[in-house]
């Protein structure tokens, strides 16, 4: 299998935090999307695989009016040799999700994923952080969808926001949890250098949790969500289990995700996307005009990296302390020269030693108490 991602940079406006490319100015909507289309054309003898996972991200994709989406989709899909898909979703905002806006993408387009950024259902952070939308707002979106027919609904949550504590991120989790969230993706608060919150904590005039704070934020996520009927999958990501597999794992995974933890092809389309083949990453310009001009007129707008075994040992290993399956020896004895399956036997004794993690025959998973230092335990373990 293979996968696509599409990026459409556009925001009404940029949440203090982000750091994602993304643009507030839309008058070259169209040039862009045409330039999205003759880029996929142009690569799609890239696809040696059928691609299987299409996944629509950005900034935010549903500030496309319907009639963009439909043209967008025309023209992407219409070599259907190139398909077998199974999950196609789309990025949301709260504020974009009208009812009839909502009834467009599930009755005139294959979309049959939701991923919308709600981030809080407290309206105080909401308006801390920056986002166009309230709690009611999200709940309408999230209640109308199902209505409608959706029922693969992911949301983004962001815990450790400025002024927040235990009780007010465990209220967050459990209005997801009524609303019948098929997949919730919590993301810790990051703090990004040239982004506004940057900026703001600088000058003192917003304060973050302390580290013990986070890792209380953290440790309630995993446990209320996973005695909630969710699997916990990868660092940010829970899935609900009330459909699942025969080893146990939820249906309502993100495919498209899962296909970068698992080592899969992808081709990445738009300003800034990134493509992978197994052997090179490649990103594009990070600048829509640039992007714009430099494809209508066949000029070279990406730049490419060519992986070395080292890079892709260091990536699976990054991989690894990050999903439920963890690391698996077996893989690394396969994959790479002998020294690194040495290498990572040397070093992985003295964590297992430390309760940092567990070994199941030739499966090395971090711990709850790992993944507190899932950065640091990473390097410890790469070339």
């Amino acid at each position: 299998m293979s996968a696509l991602y599409i990026h459409i940079p556009y925001c009404k406006q940029r949440c203090i935090y982000c750091d994602f490319y993304s643009s507030a100015t839309k008058e070259d909507k169209k040039d862009y999307i045409d330039a999205l289309i003759q880029e996929f054309k142009e690569r799609k003898s890239e696809v040696k695989e059928p691609i299987e996972t299409l996944y629509i991200g950005g900034g935010t994709p549903t500030t496309l009016s319907k009639e963009e989406i439909s043209y967008l989709f025309k023209h992407i899909l219409e070599e259907k040799e190139l398909y077998n898909l199974k999950e196609i979703t789309i990025e949301a905002n709260p504020e974009n999700l009208s009812k009839d806006y909502i009834e467009y993408l599930k009755n005139h387009t294959p979309i049959n994923r939701l991923s919308i950024g709600i981030q809080s259902f407290d309206n105080a952070d909401l308006i801390t952080i920056g986002r166009k939308h309230s709690k009611e707002d999200a709940i309408l979106a999230v209640k109308q969808a199902q209505e409608l027919g959706f029922n693969n609904i992911s949301i983004d949550l962001i815990y450790n926001l400025p002024q927040m504590d235990k009780e007010k991120w465990l209220k967050n989790l459990k209005t997801a949890k009524d609303l019948n969230i098929q997949h919730i993706s919590a993301y810790s608060l990051t703090v990004e250098e040239k982004t506004i919150l940057h900026k703001l904590i600088e000058k003192g005039e917003l304060t973050l949790a302390k580290e013990d704070e986070q890792i209380e934020q953290y440790d309630l996520t995993i446990t209320y969500l996973t005695n909630n009927g969710f699997e916990h999958y990868e660092t940010s990501s829970f899935a609900h289990l009330n459909t699942e597999t025969d080893n146990n794992t939820s249906l309502y995974r993100s495919k498209h995700n899962s296909s970068y933890w698992n080592n899969t092809p992808y081709i990445g389309i738009g300003a800034s996307a990134h493509s992978y083949n197994l052997e090179q990453r490649r990103w594009n310009i990070a600048n829509i005009k640039e992007y714009i001009q430099k494809i209508k007129n066949n000029l070279p707008y990406y730049e490419i990296e060519n992986l070395s075994t080292k890079d892709k040992y260091n990536e699976y290993i990054i991989i690894g302390t990050r999903i439920k399956e963890g690391l698996n020896l077996t893989q690394i004895e396969a994959n790479f020269p002998p020294t690194y399956a040495t290498h990572f036997q040397t070093q992985i004794k003295s964590l297992i030693e430390k309760n940092l993690i567990d070994k199941n025959h030739t499966n090395y998973r971090l711990t709850q108490e790992g993944e507190h230092i899932a950065n640091t335990i990473a390097i410890e373990l790469m070339r």
